[in-house]
Order: structure tokens, then C-alpha cells, then sequence
């Protein structure tokens, strides 16, 4: 034994410099993939933004089915995000759009294309209007972010869930939102914001492979396993270090799959069937925020519930739902500080909303789960909050003299 371990000692000794040259490997590959992150985020930097307020005409009649078509036009966008926002106040509600000014002709012939009766205009950015900080003196805040409770790969509930084949009998889930934007008085604001751009090709590589990982599991089916290079030399390290007292074992690879024989239920086969149609389609890397702003004389927080609420009705048991992300509320429960602290959280969470910054922990959402949560009330929605033009926008005359 003593022989065995002079040996080993005799070999680190002769042999260190093999651990240097790994340690330093690993730590030039990681700077190197840093820096390549630093590239393509900066040749992906927009310097000119623009927001667009979108108003309702009273004869929307599509489904959430028109603004999946929208979300699948918009997946060819290559730099920056859009945010798309609803904002409650003085008993309105009122969407807008901000997205890089290169892509404004793209946006508005998409949504054109479906929704031909909505009006498109420039606005200023109304949050140059609200104080640079917040809280202050006169007004406070409270907002949280929301994220999946499993896998990316599961599926939230789905327009199609709420849709009847008679019209009169549809339910838009966006009419308890719309509805809660009713009961907001002067001074107090409500916003859902939206952020999103299409997955980059490994991160929608990755995504596919563990939807498909996770279904072969449900099955029962075993994957093949590929051996690459990192795994032959991880090997050889080992096995150079244990061939004295072991022998050397080599990875293999599984050529042939194998399934097991496993019964399957029917929540299985509603799983494999839900993830398997929602890595079928166009898949965004989302960040889903909420604020509630209120002068201090009216303050209630209690009218951002709204919000959760809303999302509430997206959520299934055995497949996906939204929660809370506590570490992204502005709400502190440890008493330490918990004053000076919850002020700076909130300070922190104004910023990274005006400033429409993602989320450290964004979700990853198909065209039709995004249409189900951000799209346009059909015309039986007529709650009194929503903003909706006079006039319908038509085309000019065809012999209209130039």
C-alpha cells in the first residue's frame, strides 16, 4: 500500500504540470466564450428606439389566433427586443409597443396584416414623463416579476382552452385585466410589461433537446449516449492517475435505442402530446414584469393582485404555470433593514422596468402562449377601461390626384 501511494506521489510530482495546463485551459476557454458574448451583444446594441401606441378599433373580431400569426412575423427580428405593455390608468387601458426603430415598417405590416382596423402611432416614451426616481415623497410602488414553475419545455394553458365553437359563448381571458384597469382612480398607474425576443439558434437547440429528453423519459425510451472528446480525455486523466491499482475503463457509446416497457397514462400521453406541440413551434426568450404606481394618499396595493390573477388563468397542474419570482418582488420579508432595503428594491425594480431590461431569469414561451397572454379583446369584451378609435382607417381612393 505504501508502495502504491509513493508511486502515485512520484507521478503528481513528475506529472503537475498536466494539471496547470488543464486549470488554465478551462479558465482561457471560459474567457474566450465571455468575450464572444461581449461581441454579439455588442453588435447587437440598438441606439435608436421608438414606441408605438396601438389603439383599438369597436370591430375587432379576430381571435388570439391573428396575433400568433403577429409573434411568427416577428421572429425574423435579429437585434434588441420589443416590449409590449398594457397599461392601466384613469380608469383606461392602453397598449404600446417600444422596439428598435429598424424594425418598425416590419412590426406594422405584421400587425397590419391581421389586424387591419387598428390604428399605429408614434409616442413619446410616457415614462419621460414620470419622476426619474421612484419611490419618493409623493409616490411609492410595488411589482414582481413572474417566471415558469417547471421546465421551459411545458406548456401554460392556451387561447384555444377558452375559445367555443359559438362566438357568444368565447371567453377572453384578457377581460378581468381589462377589467381591473376600471377600477383605477387619477394617480394610480398599472402596467404589464412584456419583453421579448426570438431564441438564438443554440439556445432553441438546447430547448428542443430537452423537451425531447424529457419525453423520451415519459416513454420510457432510453437515448443514445454520443461520446465526444471531453469525454475521452476526461478518461484518460482519470485512468492515467488509477492505472496503477485499476483498470482502465474507456467511455462507450449506445448505438441502439431501447424502450422500455412502461404503461402509459393518459396524463402522460396529454404530456408528451403538449410539449411535443410546443417545441414544434417559434419559441421567444421572455421576461414577464408587473408595477403598480399610486400616490401615497390613494396607495393600495392590494390592485396589483390583479395581475397575478390574470396569469392565474393560464396555469394547469399537470402541465405549467406562472408564480411569483420572490427574489425579483420588491417585497422583503426578512426585518433586517427591512425598510431601508424594500426602498432600495424598489428603486432597483423602477429602474430595470423604465429601462426595459430583461430578466436575469427569463422564461421561454411558443408564438401561441404568447398570443394567449398578449393579444387584442374580441368585440364582446366591453369593459368601460378600454381605449377604442372612432374611426375606422381605410385606404385612399385609387384615382386620388398626386
Amino acid at each position: 500500500m505504501a508502495f502504491s501511494i509513493l508511486n502515485i506521489l512520484k507521478i503528481v510530482l513528475y506529472f503537475w504540470w498536466l494539471i496547470i495546463v488543464i486549470i488554465l485551459g478551462k479558465l482561457f476557454f471560459n474567457y474566450y466564450r465571455n468575450y464572444r458574448k461581449k461581441i454579439e451583444k455588442k453588435k447587437k446594441e440598438v441606439s435608436d428606439w421608438i414606441v408605438l401606441e396601438i389603439k383599438i378599433n369597436r370591430e375587432i373580431l379576430q381571435t388570439p389566433k391573428a396575433m400568433e400569426q403577429v409573434f411568427a412575423g416577428l421572429h425574423s427580428i435579429k437585434k434588441g427586443n420589443i416590449a409590449l405593455e398594457i397599461m392601466g390608468l384613469k380608469k383606461e387601458i392602453i397598449f404600446f409597443v417600444r422596439l428598435p426603430k429598424e424594425y418598425r415598417k416590419l412590426f406594422e405590416a405584421q400587425l397590419y396584416a391581421q389586424y387591419p382596423e387598428v390604428d399605429i402611432k408614434e409616442v413619446y416614451d410616457y415614462f419621460s414623463t414620470f419622476p426619474p426616481f421612484l419611490p419618493n415623497k409623493d409616490f411609492d410602488l410595488c411589482g414582481s416579476e413572474l417566471i415558469l414553475t417547471k421546465p421551459h419545455h411545458y406548456p401554460i394553458r392556451t387561447y384555444p382552452f377558452f375559445e367555443e365553437p359559438k362566438e357568444e359563448k368565447r371567453i377572453d381571458p384578457l377581460a378581468s385585466l381589462i377589467e381591473a384597469a376600471s377600477q383605477l382612480q387619477a394617480s394610480e398607474y398599472l402596467i404589464l410589461q412584456i419583453i421579448l425576443k426570438p431564441l438564438d439558434s443554440e439556445k432553441e437547440k438546447k430547448w428542443i433537446q430537452e423537451g425531447t429528453k424529457e419525453i423520451n423519459k415519459i416513454i420510457g425510451k432510453e437515448e443514445k449516449k454520443i461520446v465526444t472528446w471531453r469525454d475521452w480525455f476526461g478518461a484518460f486523466v482519470s485512468n492515467f492517475i488509477t492505472a496503477i491499482y485499476t483498470v482502465p475503463v474507456w467511455p462507450e457509446s449506445k448505438s441502439e435505442e431501447k424502450t422500455k416497457q412502461i404503461t402509459t397514462s393518459s396524463g402522460d400521453k396529454e404530456k408528451v402530446e403538449q410539449i411535443e406541440a410546443k417545441i414544434s413551434k417559434l419559441g421567444f426568450e421572455v421576461s414577464i414584469r408587473f408595477i403598480y404606481i399610486g400616490a401615497r394618499s390613494i396607495y393600495d396595493e392590494s390592485a396589483s393582485l390583479s395581475i397575478p390573477a390574470y396569469f392565474k388563468q393560464f396555469n394547469t397542474e399537470n402541465l405549467n404555470s406562472f408564480k411569483l419570482n420572490d427574489s425579483a418582488s420588491t417585497e422583503i420579508k426578512t426585518w433586517l433593514f427591512k425598510n431601508r432595503r424594500t426602498f432600495l428594491k424598489k428603486m432597483n425594480f423602477y429602474q430595470l422596468f423604465k429601462e426595459r431590461e430583461e430578466s436575469q431569469e427569463t422564461i421561454i414561451l411558443n408564438t401561441e402562449e404568447l398570443a394567449s397572454i398578449y393579444h387584442f379583446p374580441v368585440l364582446k369584451v366591453k369593459a368601460p377601461a378600454l381605449i377604442r378609435a372612432l374611426s375606422r382607417k381605410g385606404e385612399a381612393p385609387s384615382n386620388l390626384p398626386i
